[in-house]
């Protein structure tokens, strides 16, 4: 019983932000890069069997994942708190800044969307620009999943947060009970921020 409770909190951390172990993207989708703007917020549900877990106990059982993209250097990179994608050995679980490409591979996503708050660019550019912040201050990802606390973040906290920071409530107050077994309670899940109605969809797959 005591080996289960040690690694209770590494699954959840999988089922709430899931994606493939793997690092390096097997290929890249084709996203119209014209239409993005910082603070754009981008959905993915995984590959595996945990990301099937996290959109199963999910209302709408959609997404898995969620970032912000910001534009850097002239390329689009999505600002994300994950667990278990490592860049290098004995890399922690933190906030990342990785490559849209990568987040959107096939070898990490099965199904995605590139979302906008309408209406709100201004707010918007200040969310991506906290996000970055975070992410550069090498923020450590949440295995407890303490909304109160943002000294560690994972990914809905660091989407609700920085859109917070810019005077916005993503989540509009929603969350989801989970009742897994010795994984119950109550979170902020992708879908609970994908249900705002000020989103509109740019680019969705499949």
């Amino acid at each position: 019983m005591k080996e289960l409770l040690h690694i209770l909190p590494a699954l959840l951390a999988l089922c709430l932000c899931v994606s493939c172990k793997d690092t390096k993207a097997k290929s890249k989708r084709i996203v119209p890069v014209g239409i993005l703007a910082d603070g754009d917020l981008v959905f993915r549900r995984g590959t595996g069997l945990l990301s099937h877990v996290v959109t199963s106990a999910s209302k709408d059982g959609v997404y898995s994942h969620v970032g912000i993209l910001k534009q850097i250097d002239n390329e689009w990179f999505v600002i994300h708190a994950v667990p278990d994608e490592p860049d290098f050995e004995g890399d922690t679980d933190r906030v990342k800044t990785d490559p849209l490409s990568l987040f959107f591979a096939e070898d990490r996503a099965v199904r995605g969307a590139i979302a906008r708050i309408m209406d709100d660019s201004i707010a918007a550019s200040r969310a991506a620009h906290t996000a970055w912040e975070i992410a550069r201050k090498g923020t450590l990802f949440d295995h407890d999943y303490n909304l109160a606390d943002t000294s560690q973040m994972y990914c809905t906290e660091l989407v609700e947060f920085a859109y917070r920071k810019a005077d916005i409530c993503l989540s509009e107050g929603r969350r989801t009970q989970i009742n897994v077994p010795a994984m119950g309670g109550t979170y902020l899940m992708p879908d609970d921020i994908a249900a705002n109605k000020r989103l509109k969809i740019l680019y969705s797959f499949p």
